[in-house]
């Protein structure tokens, strides 16, 4: 059906065009409000086998119509909701379901009892070693299994990573926790730097985790499909073939952007609750019989809040698919695609 039949018929619609404008961020944000929906995670399995389907036969469909593909309402939310099932649970570089534990629509239920183990008022040493270990240790499987595939890490190079990034939050925290007490500040500047030490071992223990997980991305480098080149301009999806040798250029911008990521999400989540805790505490909301539970209660519901509200805007700061000249990666050396024709900009998965 042509563009102009169908806007003389009765409630159709094309969804062979995005329901995000994804090179902006207001269409990143609405897309990732979708993707990592906390609901998508009820799907059974064969619930989920369904969607890849429908999915995958609607763009099929998609590429042998130049038209578009039309249809009505229902129809489109089917689709959507198909749609929305595959980007929260299907890795885009090996087509195959991310453990559900460790998928970012999990983000959120798998990390609130973590942030709240934190950011417990007055915890021990121990307690501070455990939850970052925990903290750690749960960012370890999310990022391997969110990464850019063209790399894979090995087992011995995986637990390499996995005792490095452990090993580092541990060791920041047992350091900060030792000197906060020590410091000549006032009572309420002490607890509130006591309560921030999560904070900071989160941050730094987190970069280490991102780069030692990801550190073959960086020295091998990660594979690029072409997205547009010369005498064409933009490529269809179908035809963005991979093109010239793995870039180290692409694969550090993938690790960067998936670092910056991660501390947008790790600022507003640990710093705001303990923030409000000591506002609270100060004015007495705590200190009565039961001021423990209620504190308790309020943390876990800051901490909650937070992660809610601030995943999406942090990871869609940057495009889940990155887009890149030519000439950043490979300067002036002439790179075509399997039609010959040259290649102009690049697209790779960055991971999540």
């Amino acid at each position: 059906m042509s563009a102009a039949a169908a806007s003389q018929s009765k409630e159709l619609y094309d969804i062979s065009q995005p329901r995000y404008d994804l090179s902006t961020y207001t269409g990143r944000l609405r897309y990732f409000i979708s993707a990592t929906s906390p609901l998508t995670l009820l799907a059974s399995s064969a619930r989920l086998e369904e969607a890849v389907k429908n999915v995958k036969d609607v763009d099929e469909r998609i590429k042998k119509s130049a038209g578009g593909v039309w249809v009505d309402g229902a129809q489109r939310e089917k689709y959507w909701k198909d749609k929305q099932l595959v980007d929260s649970s299907i890795h885009p570089d090996t087509g195959k379901p991310v453990p559900l534990p460790f998928r970012m629509s999990a983000f959120v239920p798998t990390n609130l009892v973590i942030v709240a183990g934190m950011l417990a008022p007055n915890p021990t040493l121990r307690q501070t070693i455990f939850w970052q270990w925990a903290n750690q240790t749960l960012n370890v499987a999310v990022n391997s299994a969110n990464a850019n595939k063209s790399t894979p890490l090995s087992n011995s190079e995986l637990a390499a990573s996995y005792f490095a990034a452990t090993g580092s939050s541990v060791g920041i925290a047992f350091a900060l926790t030792r000197v906060v007490p020590k410091l000549n500040v006032g009572a309420t500047t002490k607890v509130l730097l006591g309560r921030m030490v999560p904070f900071a071992s989160v941050v730094f223990a987190g970069l280490v985790n991102i780069s030692t997980m990801r550190y073959k991305e960086i020295v091998n480098g990660i594979t690029v499909r072409a997205k547009t080149v010369e005498g064409v301009g933009l490529l269809p999806e179908e035809e963005r073939h991979e093109v010239g040798p793995k870039s180290r250029l692409a694969g550090t911008l993938a690790v960067a952007q998936t670092a910056a990521s991660r501390v947008g999400t790790n600022i507003p989540t640990l710093i705001l609750p303990p923030l409000i805790l000591t506002s609270l505490a100060r004015r007495g909301v705590f200190a009565n019989p039961r001021g423990k539970i209620i504190e308790q209660a309020t943390s876990l519901a800051l901490a909650g809040g937070s992660l809610l509200v601030f995943l999406p805007p942090a990871i869609a700061v940057f495009p889940q698919r990155a887009t890149v000249s030519a000439r950043t990666l490979w300067g002036e050396e002439v790179v075509r695609d399997k039609e010959g024709r040259r290649v102009l900009e690049v697209e790779f998965n960055r991971g999540l």
